[in-house]
């Protein structure tokens, strides 16, 4: 297995829809030899260039503007390309070949991240290259919104605190291709770029025709979810099978010097797949995401402190925090007082992408109160409803 690398500079998008200004940030400074471009103004060029169809905060057209408008000696393209695979095998191509990190529309049409890595079996000969298989990528994530919105931190800088953990941002963040296509490159599902598959790369003009795809199953079966020690130890030989150790981030992240043992693991179950759930396994300063049906590596992220707040996140505390918490309903629907008496909650927490989780490792607690629901997310913040409708955030 081969991984190719584009030193990429991380940092967290400064509101809840500067996904592709931070983007653009990271990616510029990348290009630009560290110089630090203000988020405020990347996500004015983004938002006033998103021409080709209205109602997105960051559009691919609006991010293609910026980043060939804010530098100077790369091209960018925005490649909108009819398959999963095709637009995959482009990012590789553009990490190896252009030695630039794209910008990958994800979950959807909801959010930017920047993929600047890939574990693939050789190095590709071109874009349409079909003889290489791809493992996993490489991303950094800007989700979370900094703490304060706007004015907190920035100014960013080298030495500012994103990826430092808490709610600090995902820095270092490891992903299955498997999870890869069922999860984040999923393809827009309407308006001007329907059915494709969106990223910013830096390659040659396209050639016409890119191969078929491949198919997709998801993987669930009818049986039991695996135990919480299978998940443990699937979560060890999914970090040795990707050779994670080898980098040494992740080896100190993973405390593998040390033999750190895995904390419990965490059910999840996904709201946006029928009968999927999931396994976060935090181990040292890391945490790993495995399939509670069948056992197989997810993704994994370098996130000092989340294996902490997880482990204090029970259900019982989640849920005792709303006890007697009045939530503003959306749509002028009033005021919610929950009653400690009266709530459910869930029996495992639950995700999908949405604005208010753009991470798998950022889940929430369910609570049912008649026929409303409230989500308590792990770190903390209480929702009346999660929104999976946003574009571009």
């Amino acid at each position: 297995m081969v991984t190719v690398n584009v030193p990429t500079p991380y940092h967290q998008q400064d509101t809840d829809y500067f996904c592709g200004a931070a983007s653009a940030q990271m990616i510029l400074a990348s290009v630009n030899a560290g110089a630090l471009l203000d988020q405020v103004g990347l996500y004015n060029d983004n938002h006033s260039h998103s021409i080709a169809e209205g109602g997105w905060a960051t559009g691919p057209d609006g991010l293609t503007w910026t980043l060939n408008n804010r530098q100077n000696g790369k091209y960018f393209v925005l490649d909108a390309l009819d398959t999963e695979d095709s637009i995959s095998r482009m990012i590789c191509w553009t990490l190896h070949h252009y030695k630039v990190a794209p910008a990958a529309l994800v979950y959807g049409w909801q959010h930017w991240i920047v993929v600047h890595g890939a574990d693939i079996s050789a190095l590709p000969a071109s874009s349409t290259d079909h003889a290489f298989t791809i493992n996993a990528f490489y991303v950094n994530n800007p989700w979370p919104p900094v703490p304060g919105g706007p004015g907190s931190p920035p100014p960013h800088s080298t030495t500012d605190n994103c990826g430092t953990g808490g709610n600090r941002g995902i820095a270092h963040e490891h992903i299955a291709y498997a999870t890869w296509r069922s999860t984040y490159m999923t393809g827009v599902p309407g308006g001007h770029w329907v059915g494709k598959f969106v990223a910013i790369c830096d390659p040659s003009p396209p050639p016409i025709g890119r191969g078929a795809a491949l198919p997709y199953v998801l993987r669930v079966s009818g049986g039991p979810l695996i135990s919480a020690e299978v998940a443990v130890q699937k979560a060890r030989e999914g970090v040795a099978h990707y050779n994670l150790a080898k980098n040494p981030a992740w080896l100190d992240a993973f405390e593998l010097k040390g033999g750190a043992v895995a904390s419990e693991p965490i059910l999840v179950q996904r709201l946006d797949h029928q009968d999927s759930y999931y396994y976060i396994v935090p181990q040292g300063k890391a945490v790993v995401a495995i399939d509670a049906h069948t056992g197989e590596y997810l993704q994994a992220s370098i996130h000092p402190g989340i294996g902490k707040t997880l482990a204090s996140a029970s259900l019982s505390a989640l849920t005792k925090q709303t006890h007697n918490l009045s939530i503003q309903l959306p749509n002028q629907g009033g005021i919610l007082r929950l009653r400690p008496e009266i709530v459910t909650p869930h029996r495992t927490l639950v995700w999908k992408p949405c604005r208010e989780s753009l991470s798998p490792f950022f889940p929430f607690q369910m609570l049912t109160q008649g026929n409303r629901q409230v989500y308590v997310r792990v770190d903390g913040p209480v929702f009346a409803a999660l929104h999976d409708d946003g574009r571009g955030i």
